[in-house]
């Protein structure tokens, strides 16, 4: 199982997470042939090294067309407040507005798409099960941001952060690198952003900027704000570390298996630099203080460690009052929000009452993001939590090579034992794809490991 571990000390953006990736060894084939259906789409892939403070990183560029640009890496359009589109002032912050349902025109000529028109460019796309649901995932965080930051309903906006298509390019090029890579788990412990304010096609807003907020608040991202003024962190690059975070702790002791850097295209100083590492959990070296000793260095916390193990909250409500379409959207949301698991069982409550318990499996960094949703959505006035720990089996993800197709299978192994599970989607792709029916293919992947 692939543990990565993303660095954001200096922030992240989208080409920021994609070259990091890729100079970790993702494959840049897979991103060119995901991405080869939107040749046209007005943008030129780059791929490259440049320096920064002195150090090799990759660079990965979406060079737009002009009709397209809308000014992302410009320092003086983001940050001068004396900058003017053809010599008209913005000054006032009165930059293009949000497109809405009603087709509002825009003062510049940026390329807008409704949240729909992206998923139908990606349920277009060839991408892998994993690939497509992360993909799925950011764009779904960005779009619930974005919304909630105009104040209009998801379906009825245009936004430039979520249809330009150097954003849909970053968010794909990113989920297939992570599978290229065969990543199980992404570890964030601190995502730090600036602080200031930023020109955006809305106007003059502050950092971190609300999408980037939103994001936060409703995944448990880990943001903290740092003291260099500029936006260190783009709605883009929050979205993608929300949507691949597993975790927001580091084990205690790890080994470096290996190392990608990626630059930031803005000119910050210190330079943006965003780090992936690719790590594996360890022991402790003999004769090493224990985590929160008295030989503990200062300035490090010395909080006691959990108990070594896999642990996990399991959420619970009960639910006498709410109808079954609240309840049918509230699982969707909480696990679009980073939920592990969540389901509903039928209980009987007082007075012979018919109701249902909902139970959710999450990790520390979603919790009280997902306990806000079960307020928000549900009648329910109150949630048991309890901290669990358990045991599971390594994980791991393998293409099987059948005589209906390749299909991606699930590889389960422990202490001797081996179990594969082929993914859902990847079976019904090939299956439809050969003509044949869902349990030949399925029970074809399953025994030909």
């Amino acid at each position: 199982m692939s543990t990565l571990f993303w660095d954001c000390q200096t922030g992240i953006s989208g080409d920021m997470a994609v070259a990091s990736l890729l100079d970790l060894g993702a494959s840049e084939e897979a991103v060119r042939a995901a991405l080869a259906p939107l040749a046209g789409e007005g943008f030129e892939l780059r791929i490259g090294r440049v320096e920064k403070a002195g150090l090799d990183c990759c660079d990965f560029d979406v060079v737009l067309d002009e009709e397209y640009d809308g000014h992302d890496h410009d320092m003086a359009y983001l940050y001068d407040p004396e900058w003017t589109p053809g010599g008209e002032s913005v000054a006032s912050g009165a930059a293009c507005p949000c497109v809405r349902g009603d087709g509002a025109s825009h003062t510049h000529g940026h390329h807008h798409r409704s949240y729909a028109q992206v998923r139908e460019v990606l349920a277009s796309l060839d991408l892998a099960p994993r690939a497509r649901s992360l993909s799925e995932k950011a764009f779904r965080l960005l779009a619930q941001a974005e919304s909630k930051a105009h104040g209009v309903p998801v379906d009825e906006v245009h936004f430039h952060e979520v249809g330009a298509i150097d954003a849909i390019v970053d968010v794909v090029a990113a989920a297939v690198c992570l599978d290229s890579l065969g990543v199980e788990k992404v570890i964030v412990p601190r995502v730090v952003d600036g602080t200031g304010m930023v020109r955006c096609q809305h106007g003059v807003i502050p950092v971190p900027v609300p999408a980037v907020v939103n994001i936060a608040a409703a995944t448990g991202l880990p943001l903290s704000v740092g003291a260099r003024q500029g936006e260190l962190v783009t709605p883009t690059g929050a979205a993608l570390a929300a949507a691949a975070m597993t975790s927001t702790s580091l084990p205690d002791h790890f080994s470096v298996k290996a190392c990608g850097m990626g630059a930031g295209k803005r000119d910050y100083d210190p330079p943006s630099i965003l780090r992936a590492l690719l790590i594996e959990e360890g022991e402790a070296p003999a004769g090493a203080p224990a985590p929160g000793s008295a030989t503990a260095p200062a300035g490090i916390s010395t909080s006691a460690a959990p108990a070594p193990g896999d642990w996990i909250w399991k959420l619970e409500c009960n639910i006498d009052d709410s109808t079954g379409e609240m309840l049918g959207a509230v699982l969707d949301d909480l696990m679009a929000a980073g939920a592990r698991d969540a389901h509903f069982l039928p209980v009987f409550m007082k007075k012979n009452r018919p109701a249902y318990e909902l139970a959710i499996i999450c990790d520390d960094a979603h919790r009280e993001a997902l306990e806000r949703i079960v307020f928000a959505e549900t009648t329910t006035i109150g949630i048991r939590r309890q901290r669990m720990e358990r045991s599971v089996m390594d994980v791991s993800w393998r293409d099987v090579e059948t005589s209906y197709g390749i299909v991606r299978v699930k590889v389960c192994e422990r202490d001797g034992l081996l179990r594969a599970y082929p993914e859902y989607e990847s079976v019904r792709a090939v299956a439809r794809a050969a003509g044949t029916d869902f349990r030949t293919v399925y029970l074809a992947a399953a025994t030909s490991l």
